[in-house]
């Protein structure tokens, strides 16, 4: 079923405030008889679950009492007063549907109204039929949504391809993902972490995804790991009951290949699903750079120059394999227990060929080496949520608890084989075994307790034990014994252990138009990382509160308005923090710092949104100040090759001094006409970023903006073609900038076999101009690095759709109802 944006919200707001509303109207003293039914999908006979059901009075359409349909469709009105009553039904997608002439007395008080149907909306235009539908991009006061079922060109692409299309998201050549110029993104799974949460977004098939939120002010209830908000993926879910699910397959141009099977089934109490996913990627891309060293005198003058270029081509190969079940068992009718698994193997090879050249300041080549590397890595992932949800007869009480499991290892193979080009010298092999461990192991409790129709109270408890083990161990190639021989020098195991323990608690009220909610949130935090090669211990705890503070006004159901403001850290991971220095590639030796430490952000946003009908505009202005933030920090240094000096460059991390930065967002969705769409977003903010090292003081300070569209129109009956289109300016580093980038995708679908298929064309980055460049610099070098993976890609895929209600199931439930079949209950 497609919606509409403005029925979403309408039906949102409504589900909320209904039965605040409807308690300040109930008199409890005079009443004496109950209303009940189910509401029903009209040709499917399928539940129609979360509708309003409203209880007027006949005389003058007074509100006397309502409810909201329970997941089966079944309502219950009770403490109706006597007298005569219309019922009003309406939910997103369906015409409102009313019931006259309902009557409660003495002699009849218990009023049962069997199935009610529901027919969902549509209107005819010529050739072309429009369905009600969601928006790609839909805009809410304290978050924005992409409904990637909606998104033709994310089907056949991966999370991160529809991440281009989030308002002030950007993402980079491996996947990683930053929101507002920071990379300090929380990926949630369902609302938890996930093993999944712990891959790049390029790793995960978008196909797997209904609904992407980002939420950049969270309340209190949230973890508040992850300074710039949070990413939360919404995994598909059928709720219609018997069998059902879909199977899809896709094939791309440079040997790329999806497949995916979703299965669902529910019966009574149970509520069943599976799914099977495979993904084949394929992209050779190239990483170029060209460095100039800067050699001072005793004046601390430039003296001299010299320059390393780095031309290199790589390719990737990532098969894997994601398995998915979850179940849902149905106590009762207000209690639930679910169990959910994901397990995913697979395995990466990358191919990597680097040709250095060093230059004299006169550009004469004086020395130059070849690398190339070979990897292979084994994944293997497992995810495991035991929940348990319990709701109350006071309407909005819910109790929830989650225990949640995720693991995952990486075991990778290396082989890096040196050779000098100018000298004779025989070439340098090594070999490196790395295995990768995290586990993490998070036991949650949730409750909200409504106090008044107004107000309600919310509080919950989460524990947290994280263990991150890396094992890396070097071999180098004796040209003496013909064997590998063990590098004690290199190798390295680090373990990091996190553990925390939070209590939050938030209260809400309203007054007249005015709504709030305060919250709090408080944190224990113990780390410990073990550098077990170097046999060093550093061992840290804190303390800390996360205020949240959320002020909306409605005007009106058209018109809102919104402060918000919360306090979140980022914790460094272990690589940040592991002292160990690696020197897989010489000329550019990495280490974390032990020292380092959280950083805080306190981040205020005021936000707006108006409706003009199916049009919509949000605004929103943000501030956010950092402290101690994390960064990237690159140095000179001199690497010794065959007894030559050859300048490189040192890469750690360092706690800035301080980050402030501030901007605004714009975003809107517009219906053209009936058959053409429109949704957009552009923002624009600043970034001032400061630190001392040592005697230096750094400062860097930019203005930055971007801006997306996409255009999707209905040519033709079942037939859509969307045109999405990006552009980000370059972003400011303290050591540099991330240059411009922009790209177009074009992608198509036509429904087939009588709405039971779908094919879809797409073709990604069309003027392929999809890269990441960037400038880093500092007093003694300044690097321009060019990268590049293969983005132009043809892909083609097809979509079957399994009990699906199409177009002749729907032919043969007429013709049954016809010859007198159907439900025997009283329909209205």
């Amino acid at each position: 079923m497609k919606y509409s944006l403005l029925r979403i919200l309408l039906f949102l707001t409504s589900t909320c405030l209904f039965p605040i509303a409807l308690r300040a109207q109930q008199s409890p003293t005079s009443t004496s008889g109950k209303i009940s039914g189910t509401l029903i999908e009209g040709d499917s006979k399928a539940p129609v679950g979360f509708a309003n059901v409203v209880l007027l009075t006949a005389k003058d359409s007074s509100l006397v009492t309502g409810a909201t349909t329970d997941i089966e469709g079944y309502f219950l009105l009770e403490r109706v007063p006597a007298g005569r009553y219309t019922l009003r039904a309406s939910r997103v997608g369906y015409p409102t549907k009313f019931i006259p002439n309902i009557v409660v007395s003495a002699q009849n008080p218990e009023v049962k109204l069997g199935n009610i149907p529901l027919k969902a909306s549509s209107t005819k235009l010529s050739e072309v039929e429009i369905v009600a539908e969601r928006q790609i991009v839909e805009y809410e006061l304290d978050k924005r949504v992409v409904n990637v079922s909606q998104d033709i060109n994310a089907q056949s692409g991966s999370v991160a391809e529809v991440m281009q299309n989030l308002p002030s998201v950007t993402v980079d050549i491996d996947g990683n993902v930053s929101m507002r110029g920071s990379s300090n993104v929380t990926i949630l799974i369902d609302g938890k972490r996930s093993a999944l949460s712990n891959l790049t977004l390029d790793q995960i098939p978008a196909n797997l995804i209904e609904s992407i939120e980002m939420i950049t002010n969270p309340s209190s209830k949230y973890d508040p790991e992850g300074t710039s908000g949070i990413i939360n993926l919404v995994l598909k879910k059928e709720k219609k009951p018997g069998f059902n699910g879909s199977a899809s397959v896709t094939a791309g141009t440079y040997d790329n290949y999806n497949a995916s099977l979703n299965l669902n089934y529910r019966y009574d109490k149970w509520s069943l699903n599976g799914g099977y996913d495979f993904r084949q990627r394929n992209r050779p891309g190239i990483r170029n750079s060209f460095t100039t060293n800067f050699f001072y005198n005793d004046l601390e003058q430039i003296d001299s120059v010299s320059f390393r270029s780095q031309t290199g081509d790589r390719s990737s190969t990532d098969i894997s394999h994601s398995f998915r079940f979850g179940a849902d068992y149905y106590l009762s009718p207000k209690k639930t227990i679910s169990a959910s698994g994901i397990y995913r193997f697979g395995q990466d090879e990358d191919n990597n060929t680097i040709l250095y050249r060093f230059l004299n300041e006169n550009r004469q080549e004086t020395s130059a080496s070849l690398r190339t590397t070979s990897e292979t890595e084994d994944e293997q992932a497992l995810d495991l949520t035991l929940g348990y949800r319990q709701t109350f007869g006071r309407e909005g009480q819910e109790l929830t608890a989650d225990i949640v499991y995720n693991t995952n290892v990486d075991d990778e193979l290396s082989l890096f084989d040196e050779a000098d080009l100018v000298s004779s010298a025989l070439p340098e092999v090594q070999r490196t075994l790395v295995d990768d461990g995290n586990l993490e192991f998070v036991t949650r409790v949730d409750y909200v307790h409504p106090i008044s129709e107004d107000s309600r109270f919310e509080t919950g408890f989460r524990s947290s034990f994280e263990r991150l083990d890396e094992d890396s161990r070097f071999f180098n190639f004796s040209n003496l014994t013909r064997d590998f021989e063990y590098d004690l020098l290199q190798s390295n195991r680090f373990v990091y252990d996190e553990q925390v323990y939070s209590l939050y608690s938030n209260y809400s009220n309203k007054y007249k138009s005015i709504s709030y909610q305060v919250g709090v949130r408080a944190e224990q935090t113990y780390t410990k990382a073990d550098q077990r090669t170097q046999s060093t211990v550093f061992n840290n705890s804190y303390f800390s509160l996360f205020p949240t503070v959320f002020i909306t006004n409605d005007f009106n159901d058209d018109n809102k308005i919104q402060f918000s403001y919360s306090r979140r850290i980022n914790r460094p991971r272990s690589r940040f923090l592991n002292p160990f220095v690696d020197r897989s590639d010489r000329f550019s030796l990495r280490f974390g710092n032990p020292d380092l430490k959280p950083e805080f952000v306190n981040s205020l946003e005021l936000g707006y949104l108006r409706y003009w009908g199916n049009t919509s505009l949000n605004a929103t202005a943000f501030f956010r100040h950092t402290t101690d933030e994390i960064e990237r920090f690159r140095t000179a240094t001199i690497v010794v090759v065959n007894g030559d000096s050859i300048p490189g460059t040192e890469v750690t991390f360092l706690n800035l001094s301080s980050n402030s930065s501030y901007g605004v967002e714009l975003g809107f969705n517009h219906p053209v006409t009936k058959w053409w769409r429109l949704n957009g977003s552009a923002s624009g903010f600043r970034t001032q970023l400061n630190t001392t090292q040592g005697d230096t003081e750094l400062s860097s300070s930019r203005i930055s903006w971007n801006a997306k569209l996409n255009s999707t129109m209905t040519v033709w009956k079942d037939l859509d073609i969307q045109l999405s289109g990006f552009y980000r300016a370059p972003m400011a580093d303290i050591q540099g900038r991330m240059e411009q980038m922009y790209s177009v995708d074009l992608g198509m679908k036509k429904d087939i076999l009588d709405s039971n298929g779908t094919v879809s064309l797409r073709v990604s980055d069309v003027f392929n101009t999809r890269q990441f460049n960037f400038l880093s610099f500092g007093p003694e070098f300044r690097t321009e690095s060019e990268n590049r993976r293969q983005s132009r890609i043809i892909f083609l895929g097809f979509t079957y759709r399994i009990n699906s209600d199409g177009e002749n199931q729907r032919r043969r439930r007429d013709q049954q109802q016809n010859d007198g079949g159907g439900d025997s209950n009283d329909e209205y």
